[in-house]
């Protein structure tokens, strides 16, 4: 089992924005697990992690599968720490689990605008030309996320055969650095419930010799409410005003501004509600030197559901547009340091985001046993 690695996702997004195929506020999710995870590890020990992924977005994913990237910038350091405790049941292979993340939000952050269409002005018979690109000015807290609690135990333990399957609850409370007026937040302060279901067994070889192995995860997520939250509009600017709008300016007597930005940020108080969402990841870890426990492993994540509306305070139900469906390429290499030191260094590669950012992102992980 792991901590929702990239961490980042709809996590970071508190509140979402106006324009519905802008950026995707999906879920505080815990755990992204990794190949090597599905590895039942010795009984009555206790396992440290630390976690650093740097995370980098220089593109937006529009709902309908396109994507822009001008002005796009999304940036964020995380650091998470976790903490593991094996023990035995009756010979079931058992443990408690906890991790905290830190998430840093490097710089400014924008989100860049495919289009801005222009305004519908009844002075001058209709609607305006369109502005053209431009960026959205995202409003940001960095602090620490929600804590994750979880509980696991290996249901399959087969070490000779290197088949293992096992299950792992996780419960979050809406403990987190949030604020309502942000964009951009390390949590989005609900509960959220999650099933984690891992299995791996060795294809070709044996444990003990070089192997290519499959791992399949599954992650269910349930979510509560944020009485809290806010539908959070950013500041949104053209990136040039065409010339047009001097002349339309001049003749409506100045009504119509040429000066950005064109829409001021706007917070308007609301209930958070997302929908159940699911995850797959697939793992085929090629492990080339068992002695040390050195592999490398291509993998494939996959996210759908997590609809996320608000119910707007004065009345009426807002769907922000954002959804949790996120298509991502990764790889994945391993080593022992020693005995009891291991190294890991993972790469993902989004190649699709329903309306949220599409993310390259990099991690480091060291794991140590005592």
């Amino acid at each position: 089992m792991s901590h929702r690695g990239t961490y980042r996702r709809a996590v970071l997004f508190g509140a979402a924005l106006p324009l519905a195929a802008l950026l995707g506020s999906q879920a505080a999710l815990a755990s992204d697990s990794l190949p090597g995870d599905g590895i039942a590890p010795p009984a009555n020990v206790n396992i440290g992690m630390l976690y650093n992924i740097f995370t980098d977005a220089g593109a937006v994913g529009n709902i309908r599968g396109h994507s822009y990237s001008r002005n796009t910038h999304i940036s964020m350091d995380i650091v998470v720490a976790r903490y593991i405790r094996t023990f035995d049941i009756n010979g079931i292979l058992s443990g408690v689990q906890f991790y905290v993340p830190y998430v840093g939000f490097l710089g400014g952050q924008e989100a860049g605008i495919s289009n801005i269409p222009g305004p519908y002005v009844s002075a001058l018979g209709g609607q305006l030309p369109s502005y053209g690109a431009g960026r959205a000015n995202l409003s940001h807290n960095s602090g620490f996320g929600q804590p994750y609690f979880g509980v696991f135990s290996y249901v399959l333990n087969h070490p000779g055969s290197g088949t293992y399957g096992v299950i792992a609850p996780w419960v979050a409370p809406p403990l987190a650095t949030f604020g309502r007026g942000a964009n951009l937040n390390p949590g989005q302060n609900t509960w959220t419930y999650e099933l984690e279901l891992g299995f791996r067994t060795v294809l070709f070889g044996t444990p003990t010799t070089p192997n290519l192995a499959v791992e399949l995860w599954s992650e269910s997520y349930l979510f509560g409410a944020n009485s809290g939250s806010a539908y959070v509009s950013p500041e949104v600017s053209a990136n040039s005003i065409p010339s047009a709008y001097n002349t339309y300016n001049y003749l409506s007597g100045g009504l119509i501004p040429n000066t950005n930005p064109l829409q001021a940020s706007q917070v308007i108080p609301g209930t958070f509600h997302e929908q159940p969402s699911q995850e797959f990841r697939v793992y085929l870890p090629y492990e080339f030197a068992p002695s040390i426990g050195a592999f490398i492993a291509p993998g494939f994540f996959q996210s759908f559901g997590g609809k996320q509306t608000y119910n707007l305070q004065g009345g009426g139900t807002l769907d922000s547009g954002n959804r949790t469906n996120e298509t991502q390429l990764r790889l994945v290499g391993s080593t022992f340091l020693s005995p009891t030191l291991q190294i890991m260094a993972i790469g993902e590669y989004d190649i699709a985001s329903h309306g949220g950012p599409l993310n390259r992102n990099i991690e480091i992980r060291l794991a140590t046993m005592f």
